[in-house]
């Protein structure tokens, strides 16, 4: 049969053919999508569903870092600290100069949490409930190394033992290092520990630990890094000596604050009285 009016047919036609093909375009991306979606128990059995490790992150960190821990979690839009996507993003208090938590290093962020951050510590976990959740965090670390290693050698094929073993290494800890305390002879000079403080800080949190430096942060995923005002907003970490030395000397991974590897342990100790004098905490005792 002979249509008369084709510019008619057109415009009742080519409206259901395009939504039609968007129509397929979605069911397509739905469909890779849902397969990209593998079970955690398919990946690990350290993270598997129904673990005792896996209902402790259900319940108590899900909300914030996600069911996968990916970051993403329900409440996450509501905080002001992005949460850590386990998969892809660096531990950032550490107690080692490779950059790699250990497990006593995810253990004690856990039980702690960040002293004056969006994450509550855990007085109601036991150490066994503890030690499970930092196996099952630092799981998701490697099995995201294993993720991006599968992506970056897929053209060259690599043996999925190998992969396994590289994820494995990314996140096994050097030795954490040893916190000498500072002796009974050791004095803090403020003029050093000034001066250490602008050589080493003082681009971004300021000259005077405001947070005002001139340098603007990015994390490593390039998102704009809040500096901390030493003077008048408390650390995260919280302020004890010990801590504050261990972020001097092994930095943060993720953050642009480096790892102090070149100064002497009495340097770092000026460092930590100069910090504690800015925020207006007491000087830590010599010989502590």
């Amino acid at each position: 049969m002979k249509v008369k009016n084709t510019s008619v047919t057109r415009k009742l036609i080519l409206p259901l053919l395009l939504g039609a093909s968007v129509a397929v375009i979605l069911i397509v991306s739905a469909c890779q999508r849902q397969s990209q979606t593998v079970s955690l128990a398919e990946l690990s059995p350290i993270v598997a569903e129904g673990s005792r490790a896996y209902e402790l992150f259900q319940n108590h960190c899900a909300a914030c870092h996600g069911r996968q821990g990916r970051g993403d979690g329900s409440a996450a839009i509501a905080l002001n600290t992005v949460p850590r996507d386990f998969w892809n993003e660096p531990f950032r208090y550490i107690s080692t100069m490779d950059g790699v938590p250990t497990k006593e290093d995810l253990a004690f962020t856990i039980g702690s949490g960040r002293v004056h951050g969006e994450m509550p510590s855990g007085p109601w976990l036991s150490d066994e409930d503890i030690s499970a959740l930092s196996d099952f965090v630092l799981e998701l670390n490697r099995l995201g190394w294993a993720e991006r290693l599968r992506e970056e050698f897929a053209s060259e094929g690599m043996d999925e033992s190998e992969i396994q073993e590289i994820s494995q290494e990314r996140v096994t800890s050097e030795e954490p290092i040893t916190v000498p305390m500072p002796g009974p002879v050791f004095l803090p000079d403020m003029q050093r520990g000034r001066d250490l403080y602008l050589a080493s800080c003082g681009s971004c949190h300021g000259s005077n630990g405001r947070g005002d430096g001139l340098d603007m942060p990015l994390d490593d995923l390039g998102r704009p890094i809040s500096v901390r005002d030493l003077v008048s907003e408390p650390i995260q970490g919280g302020s004890d000596p010990v801590e504050l030395f261990k972020r001097l000397r092994c930095g943060m991974p993720g953050t642009p604050m480096p790892s102090q590897s070149l100064l002497s342990d009495d340097d770092i100790w000026q460092l930590v009285y100069y910090t504690r004098f800015l925020m207006g905490q007491p000087l830590p005792t010599a010989g502590r």
